[in-house]
């Protein structure tokens, strides 16, 4: 193997699950593994990459990049072991990752690469997160509401009370307006006009159809909701964030937030014009790959399941072949206490 990404736990949503799928839609010599995973997450990128359920066997590799938690670094036997910084370490509440092992790092920002050397004296190579998806072609909505989205966790830090203080804004000068906010924790009360929606992949439609996409973070290490709307060239309304200023979001395209702004500006609209930054991800991957998500293996199962993508009913311990990416997927659905997945793989 010559590229290898470990990361522990992969999420319904976030950041780093939007980097790894997009970078597994660009490069195809990647292996990914992980120890918990969400189920759909798997499902995407296991079309795309190969990905392993970690069980604590050893990995040989050229490149080991790791996200995060560096648990199973022992257990690596490489050329290179990378350290991915995916946040703002001056502006989060855990510490700088390092290890004797790592022999490089890499930020997604300059601004995450500044931070990482003050604190630890340690240089990074900046390389921005790569993004790739079909630009829809849709039409903004064609009334006179103001229609809003955000695609964020509903806390402090991810700007929870500013939009609230919003909300009082819009409904202090009676702007009629509409707010879709895709979040799978808890429901906050933001505001009366507030739609909330459990979130899913593709949401780039709605992100084109709308007059701004809402984020006020208290710090962002790249964004990826902000970089996806300005692609769909929706404006963004943004707190002022270094990083921000760094890939060239400036007032042509976002509207900083302010605590007393005047909301009537909003109901100016018009479409946004962005590039992203160049990702240089190429110097490290390619698709130079044997990977083929529909080549057919065996698994045996663990339970008797009726399977929808075979369209059959399974047997306890039978030996059955399927696609692949159909195979991770199953070997992480859990089924009940004591069982880690429907199937175990025979061969890779």
């Amino acid at each position: 193997m010559r590229n290898v990404f470990y990361f522990k736990d992969i999420n319904a949503i976030g950041g780093c699950e939007s980097f790894f799928y997009y970078l597994s839609c660009l490069y195809k010599n990647m292996v990914v593994y992980y120890k918990t995973a969400n189920i759909q997450q798997i499902e995407r990128l296991s079309k795309n990459i190969e990905c392993h359920k970690y069980k604590g066997e050893k990995i040989k590799c050229d490149r080991f990049f790791c996200c995060y938690s560096p648990d199973i670094i022992d257990n690596v036997e490489a050329k290179e072991y990378i350290h991915l910084i995916h946040c703002d370490y001056k502006n989060v509440w855990f510490s700088p990752i390092i290890n004797p092992k790592f022999t490089k790092y890499i930020g997604v920002s300059k601004l995450v690469c500044d931070s990482f050397k003050e604190l630890t004296g340690i240089k990074a190579e900046c390389i921005y997160n790569p993004i790739s998806f079909e630009i829809p072609n849709v039409e903004k909505y064609n009334d006179n509401k103001l229609h809003l989205i955000s695609t964020t966790r509903l806390t402090r830090e991810k700007g929870l009370e500013k939009m609230k203080r919003l909300c009082d804004l819009l409904e202090r000068d009676n702007i009629d307006y509409e707010w879709i906010v895709y979040s799978n924790k808890r429901r906050e009360y933001i505001g009366k006009n507030v739609i909330y929606k459990e979130p899913r992949f593709d949401i780039y439609e709605d992100m084109a159809k709308a007059d701004y996409l809402v984020q006020l973070s208290d710090c962002e290490a790249y964004c990826y909701a902000v970089a996806e709307a300005l692609m769909c060239k929706t404006k963004v309304l943004i707190t002022d964030l270094p990083v921000f200023r760094e890939i060239g979001i400036d007032k042509r395209n976002a509207i900083y937030y302010d605590h007393n702004m005047n909301v009537m500006e909003l109901l100016n609209k018009s479409k946004a014009e962005w590039t992203p930054p160049k990702s240089n991800w190429g110097k490290y991957l390619d698709n130079n790959s044997n990977y083929d998500p529909n080549e057919l293996i065996k698994v045996k199962t663990n339970i008797k399941y009726y399977d929808v993508y075979l369209d059959k009913h399974i047997g306890l311990h039978e030996v059955v072949e399927m696609p692949r990416w159909r195979a991770s997927v199953l070997e992480i659905t859990p089924v009940r206490s004591g069982l880690i997945g429907l199937i175990d793989i025979i061969r890779r």
